[in-house]
């Protein structure tokens, strides 16, 4: 999901002058026995990756790609904060695995190591278990001096934005059991108990233009999207 204030891997630490990396210290410090960045001891933040934003300079030409060449979907389209939006997905349960979003300038530098690998990114997105969850993160964030450190609510999802060091925008989110027509961004109070959360969320939602379960946009959605094939002999996942 992408900001919007009016409408709404596996990690290896290696050590420097490129070494070989520190296997032993790194196991140690995902099984919480110590600390290389001064963030609290503790297990590993529950996550797992999720989708990614993209700047693009022709969003027309970029949706006409992803969705003729790649077959994904168009899940919603809207304005946000300056950019226009299309939401892309090829799973009934990710509203959106790639956002295309404008704003990428004309004469943005190539790679400067590999021409190959382009130099924009918009966001990249982690999915996170529960609320309790994204409070772990926020701490960890903090702990590390991340900037740009800010919470919302999607609506569709609960959600803490943050800068890496070198100021790429990740997202850290929650699902909701609702769906309601996107972008949409408020601000989110996680102080407040999850149960306060979830409440005056669902009844936000409930006044919000299409509005429905999520369980019910997922099977509506489902039979627009073009199903993965797995390789022959390779059991296909189950979508319930």
């Amino acid at each position: 999901m992408l900001p919007n204030p009016h409408r709404s891997a596996e990690v290896c630490i290696c050590s420097g002058g490129g070494a070989e990396p520190r296997l032993d210290q790194d196991n140690a410090a995902q099984n919480g026995e110590m600390s290389m960045t001064g963030v609290p001891d503790r297990p590993a933040a529950n996550l797992m990756f999720s989708h990614m934003g993209l700047s693009v300079v022709d969003i027309v030409r970029m949706e006409e790609f992803y969705t003729e060449v790649l077959g994904f979907t168009v899940t919603d389209r809207g304005h946000a904060d300056g950019m226009d939006l299309v939401f892309l997905s090829r799973d009934p349960h990710d509203h959106h695995q790639i956002v295309l979003a404008t704003g990428r300038p004309e004469t943005l530098p190539a790679n400067t190591a590999n021409p190959q690998f382009g130099p924009s990114i918009n966001q990249i997105s982690f999915r996170m278990g529960s609320l309790d969850d994204l409070r772990d993160i926020e701490i960890r964030l903090n702990a590390f001096g991340a900037e740009s450190i800010f919470p919302a609510n999607h609506g569709v999802a609960w959600s803490i934005y943050a800068h890496d060091p070198e100021g790429n925008n990740l997202e850290f989110f929650v699902d909701t059991d609702w769906y309601i027509l996107q972008p949409l961004l408020l601000p989110l109070d996680l102080s407040k108990d999850n149960d306060v959360i979830i409440a005056q969320t669902k009844a936000m939602c409930e006044q919000s233009e299409g509005f429905e379960p999520i369980a019910d946009w997922r099977a509506r959605i489902a039979p627009r999207m073009s199903a993965f094939r797995p390789p022959l002999g390779r059991p296909s996942e189950v979508v319930s």
